[in-house]
């Protein structure tokens, strides 16, 4: 700022020294020199006025949703709606809050001079997961001599998802050997009267087939049949996002318990399973069971914005949110703390009948005994539990029969 003063004082000082020097010299040359920085002051005048007023920034992304360890190209197109000569331009792109901390802000330096549109482009290289807004561009510029320098921010808003990575798995099974507790039954080719156990709202991507038109016509939008093999293939993910269940954990512990949701999902979605989501953050997230291209971005979507920030003990989500699930739903838990409460809620829910599927997420690379023994007991009362090691992923896969 006080650069910028001093600039300004300068060019009028320039004009006023050559016209004192006119009016005492006189002549041919000082009058010269005096009407030459009246030049030079208009075009100072109309640098600074000009050199935001016409300004047009655009900022553009390649793409909008990516997979965690991608980059992403963002193109800065800068355009003037008229025609007049400037010196230069810096561009700086502020980071989001969350990738401050990895990568510098991106700074351009560009000299438009008689040019009306200026594009370039910079790369954003290995985004982690999460949800990413890109906004404000500060633009600073100045004139060809150095006199003036202004600064000003552009509002931008463009936003970032970047999903979880997954593992490919080709099996996942139970204790009894199926995915959710019954065997697994393709997706039916007729209208089996006898095999339909109800009806339920209408999914993006259901078959003409499975809608059923009397009930439609009888309620408000359309209905499709729910078949006996879709009732018994639905799971519902449990996260745990607990603030407290991270505390004094490895950073990357929230992380594996993303990426075990997020491949267990690819696994159901691939195999025609109806799947769902619960977990409560700021706000309750709950999307019912289903299955859909669209359904299934709807639920990365969600792991991708998901952060360990939630407030409210994860076992009383989980009791309040399972009386909602239907029988035969089976329930599959992701958390990396067996403490009192949440072990007696499941063993409650496995004595009432539910299925219930405990993926127990650790980077220790040996349980204690007492870890040991809570998994015993939760495997004696039907509880199916698997734990993962995020030191040893791949095993983890093995476990998958990938």
């Amino acid at each position: 700022m006080k650069q910028q003063k001093w600039g300004k004082v300068k060019v009028i000082g320039l004009v006023l020294v050559t016209f004192v020097f006119s009016k005492f010299q006189g002549g041919f040359a000082s009058w010269f020199l005096f009407y030459s920085s009246l030049v030079f002051f208009a075009y100072e005048c109309l640098a600074y006025f000009l050199m935001f007023s016409t300004l047009e920034v655009v900022r553009q992304l390649d793409r909008n949703r990516l997979q965690e360890g991608e980059d992403v190209v963002v193109t800065i197109r800068l355009r003037r709606r008229i025609w007049f000569p400037f010196g230069w331009n810096m561009i700086l792109e502020p980071l989001p809050e969350r990738l401050t901390g990895l990568y510098e802000p991106h700074k351009q330096l560009i000299f438009p001079w008689f040019k009306r549109e200026i594009e370039f482009r910079y790369v954003i290289p290995h985004l982690p997961r999460g949800h990413y807004r890109l906004q404000e561009c500060v633009i600073s510029g100045g004139d060809f001599f150095g006199f003036i320098e202004r600064r000003e921010v552009k509002a931008l808003s463009d936003e970032l998802l970047v999903y979880p990575t997954y593992q490919h798995l080709n099996h996942w099974p139970l204790g009894d050997g199926s995915f959710s507790g019954t065997i697994h039954v393709s997706h039916r080719r007729s209208d089996d009267v006898a095999a339909v156990r109800g009806v339920r709202e209408y999914h993006r991507g259901d078959r003409l087939s499975q809608i059923h038109w009397r009930a439609s016509a009888r309620g408000s939008g359309l209905k499709t049949k729910e078949f006996e093999h879709q009732a018994m293939n639905q799971a519902v993910f449990f996260l745990d996002v607990e603030k407290r269940s991270y505390q004094d954990q490895a950073p990357d512990l929230f992380e594996l318990a993303v990426k075990v949701t997020a491949s267990l999902i690819a696994f159901a979605n691939r195999n025609q399973y109806h799947y769902g989501l619960v977990y409560k953050q700021a706000d309750r997230i709950s999307i019912a069971p289903a299955v859909s291209h669209a359904h299934f971005l709807r639920v990365f979507d969600q792991l991708a914005r998901v952060m360990p920030e939630g407030s409210e003990p994860f076992a009383r989500i989980l009791g309040r949110e399972a009386l909602e699930q239907t029988q035969g739903v089976t329930l599959m838990v992701v958390t990396p703390r067996l403490d009192k409460e949440l072990v007696g809620r499941l063993i409650a829910l496995a004595q009432k009948g539910r299925r219930v599927q405990l993926f127990y997420v650790n980077r220790a690379q040996s349980y204690t005994m007492e870890q040991k023994r809570v998994l015993q007991l939760l495997t004696a009362n039907k509880v199916v539990c698997t734990a993962i090691q995020s030191e040893d992923y791949q095993h983890w896969k093995r476990m998958g029969g990938a």
